[in-house]
């Protein structure tokens, strides 16, 4: 009895009507339930060896498993009493340097639903890996090892351990991972624990120094990081840890002194915090996200560390997805609004207990600038569905549609619905979300079916006209294309004061009180820049020299949220004096969509500008960022080439 309610378990989780098209695995068929990884590093020529030691149980009658993998070199598939399966690469559609390959393993005979198998893959990646981040010991700060970080979201895990890389799937896991040399220590996802055995022999004659992982709660592929070089740890109270170059860990760990309080201020509205302990990385700058939530183990680009603390959002956000995402997750890349979205909408509850009064609002109004223009970018046939919360991810790299659009519509879905139900009714429904469809992955519609199916047992008031409303309007919000359903007005006076000071600027020059603008939060003087940009076509070179002149926009320490829009400015009206301002910025961060959206601005203004700076700086971004930009250019070129 027991294990037929497992299967009727396994069953509905790969039963889901949503499937994943990202994946090349047999997911359907036979399902990974555990993975241990061991990975021995090389570091300074930027290889790892690695043994993926993966247990499977069988859902239907299959004498085959087929795993994602990217430009991994798989040397060895075998049982663990030693015997080898046959196996093959299969290129698949041309997705090789799209989504990768297909890992083809034949099996010894046909295996029965309900039966186990577990299975070792001796493998080996390098900087070919677009998941890794590899640097040389010269752009560390210390100069002393090289470093390593990853980067496994959306879907390139595939290119450090070869599995099922599908949100669909969690597992639970533990790692080993081994360094010969004392100065580079290793962190991955999950609890630091004593070192487990080793499975393979590397025959290692000299001294080796081992770390190892664990995590008993099942996770997605995604989830999976590392980092390798000098770093430490530094406990900064209750549960929460700050991870860094050695240099830096005093200065980070002031700045994010805070940690423990959002985690507090959060579990209140939304319940316990499950994982552990919370360690929060911060990465060089050529880590191409803000945040990257790995349980257990954040990581974080340094443009979050500005100096008044005004960066931290970001980490607000990442615990966030404690709850949101990491503990219900979205089933595959076109449901990536069940984690952007719920996660979006729990940070800016947060905001209301750990920061100034309507610093939601107003995150709120950048979210919905972000939005607008998002939308409003992806006019290509290809990518309208981007627009919407199930874009169309078959045979493209997900990484693609990634924009504002997750965050910024889902958390105005939920906003919406938030107002429909009553702010204490929805936050008794998020709870009882997160323990109906705990540690499963689901999709749009199971949300839909629960919310509907709680509102109708839990809101005694207006319950069927509340009921009729979800029904006309989720639908067209997660799958219409052009803005949402309804339009939601976020309002506050703070808003009001920085668009009147900056239309002061636009249509006058420098108003008596400038000055306001030293006085407002991070994200109103974001609200003030917008409508500098927005507002572009009526700013002549002298009125963009008096405002660089009087705030220091140009090398601005205010955050680069601030700095991007101020430089996106500087381009649109084609400002030469703040070009070396321009290029500064894009050799000091990582992060794609600082990096691509300035790019989005230079190509087609400045191109001669954009060839020679990424030229230049290449070497300065992830591979996730660096193939992007080459691809715009490449785009570029080609249209340039179509006119002549």
């Amino acid at each position: 009895m027991f294990k037929l309610i497992i299967f009727a378990f396994l069953m509905h989780q790969c039963l889901s009507v949503d499937v994943d098209p990202n994946t090349f695995s047999n997911y359907l068929e036979v399902r990974m339930n555990h993975l241990h990884v061991e990975w021995l590093l090389n570091l300074d020529k930027k290889i790892v060896n690695g043994t993926a030691q993966i247990s499977f149980k069988f859902l239907k009658h299959a004498n085959y498993i087929d795993l994602d993998v990217y430009q991994l070199d798989i040397l060895n598939v075998y049982q663990l009493n030693g015997n080898a399966f046959k196996y093959e690469i299969q290129v698949v559609k041309q997705q090789s340097l799209i989504q990768g390959d297909r890992l083809h393993i034949v099996l010894d005979r046909v295996y029965n639903p309900l039966e186990n198998l577990t299975l070792r893959i001796k493998y080996a990646f390098d900087e070919r890996a677009r998941a890794v981040g590899f640097l040389t010991k010269e752009q560390t700060h210390s100069k002393n090892v090289p470093y390593m970080f990853t980067q496994c979201e959306s879907n390139n895990c595939r290119s450090i351990i070869p599995l099922q890389d599908t949100p669909s799937v969690k597992f639970t896991y533990t790692s080993t991972v081994i360094s010969t040399n004392p100065l580079i220590k290793a962190f991955m996802t999950g609890e630091q624990i004593a070192s487990l055995p080793l499975i393979e022999q590397y025959g290692l004659e000299s001294t080796f120094y081992q770390y190892s992982f664990q995590l008993n709660i099942p996770i997605p592929a995604y989830l999976i990081g590392i980092v390798a070089g000098e770093i430490e740890q530094k406990h900064i109270g209750a549960n929460c840890y700050v991870i860094s170059e050695p240099f830096y860990l005093d200065d980070y760990a002031k700045e994010l002194e805070e940690l423990p309080f959002f985690i507090e201020k959060m579990t209140d509205y939304i319940g316990p915090y499950i994982w552990g302990d919370y360690k929060i990385v911060i990465l060089p700058q050529s880590f191409p996200f803000g945040g990257m939530e790995h349980p257990l183990l954040t990581f974080a680009s340094p443009v979050i560390i500005v100096g008044d603390k005004s960066g931290v959002g970001t980490a607000v956000h990442e615990i966030a997805h404690s709850w949101m995402g990491n503990t219900v997750t979205g089933n595959n890349w076109s449901n990536m609004w069940i984690m952007e979205g719920f996660c979006v909408f729990l940070e800016r509850k947060t905001y209301k207990y750990v920061r100034p009064q309507d610093y939601d609002i107003i995150e709120a109004i950048n979210g919905n600038f972000n939005l607008i223009s998002a939308i409003q970018g992806f006019t290509d046939p290809e990518e309208k569905s981007y627009q919407t919360l199930h874009p169309t991810t078959i045979w493209k790299n997900p990484d693609d549609s990634t924009s504002s659009v997750p965050y910024e519509r889902g958390y105005q879905l939920l906003y919406y619905l938030e107002q429909l139900i009553g702010e204490e009714n929805f936050k008794l429904m998020l709870r009882q979300y997160l323990d109906h469809f705990k540690f499963q992955s689901i999709d749009e519609d199971d949300f839909y079916k629960f919310l509907l199916q709680w509102v109708r047992s839990n809101v005694k008031i207006n319950t069927q006209k509340i009921v009729d409303e979800i029904i006309v309007v989720y639908k067209p919000w997660v799958y219409q294309q052009g803005l949402p359903p309804k339009t939601i007005e976020f309002k506050t006076s703070k808003y009001d004061e920085a668009v009147a000071l900056a239309n002061k600027w636009i249509n006058e020059g420098k108003p008596d009180n400038a000055d306001d603008y030293n006085n407002y939060m991070a994200n109103q003087k974001m609200i003030f820049m917008q409508q500098i940009l927005d507002n572009y076509t009526k700013l002549n070179h002298a009125k963009l020299k008096d405002l660089d002149d009087y705030y220091k926009l140009s090398g601005t320490k205010s955050g680069p949220k601030i700095a991007f829009k101020w430089y996106k400015t500087v381009i649109l009206c084609k400002y030469d004096p703040g070009l070396d301002a321009v290029h500064t910025f894009l050799q000091s961060l990582g992060v794609r969509s600082y990096v691509v959206g300035t790019y989005e601005v230079l190509i087609p203004n400045y191109p001669t500008q954009a060839e020679a700076w990424f030229a230049l700086d290449k070497w300065l971004y992830h591979p996730l960022v660096a193939n992007r930009v080459e691809e715009m250019l490449k785009k570029k070129l080609n249209k340039d080439q179509f006119i002549q």
